[in-house]
């Protein structure tokens, strides 16, 4: 399944951390997508999202799988393991979360971070809905099915956020998150 990628080319920063991110992880099936900028940046974040879910309407994917260029996998064989640990049934699949409650099956009804995450068709609609006045990943709280991959397999790298404008450390935030931590041994 293809990586779509959300970028902004001027953030030569995140690329060379992408790029090593993808050779780690051994994703070749990639593409990436250049970002918006708006005044707003919640905006330009929500219409850089929605244009890939235009996408995937226009070539009937009934799944679209989209990244930030500040994703960071918990370690090598991150992606597989969240590729291989698809649940049958989802609105959005999360490869990791910065906020939110996980509850035992793994569900969360209100979470913040979209690093990793996968789209199920049926949700397509409902996301593009989404005012783009409002954070993307919080306005969804309550509005579908939404399942983290257990153990996380995607953070956020720390670093200037062009969304808060400010230098973003994710590890407070992290404290209470089970993250993939390699292949266990066979």
């Amino acid at each position: 399944m293809k990586l779509n990628i959300i970028h902004l080319s001027e953030r030569t920063d995140r690329l060379i951390l992408l790029e090593q991110e993808l050779i780690i992880q051994g994703i070749q099936d990639y593409q990436i997508w250049e970002g918006r900028r708006e005044l707003n940046p919640i905006t330009a974040i929500s219409k850089a999202h929605k244009s890939l879910v235009r996408y995937a309407i226009a070539l009937n994917l009934p799944s679209v799988l989209i990244a930030e260029d500040d994703v960071h996998f918990t370690a090598p064989g991150a992606f597989d393991h969240f590729l291989r640990n698809r649940p049958k049934d989802f609105d959005l699949y999360l490869g990791g979360i910065i906020y939110g409650k996980i509850n035992a099956d793994y569900r969360v009804f209100d979470f913040s971070g979209t690093m990793l995450y996968m789209i199920h068709q049926r949700f397509y609609k409902t996301f593009l809905s989404t005012p783009e006045n409002q954070h993307l990943d919080r306005a969804q709280a309550n509005r579908g099915e939404f399942v983290v991959c257990y153990p996380m397999a995607a953070i956020q790298h720390n670093g200037f956020s062009d969304n808060s404008k400010r230098f973003f450390d994710y590890e407070p935030y992290l404290r209470d998150k089970e993250l993939f931590s390699g292949m266990p041994d066979l």
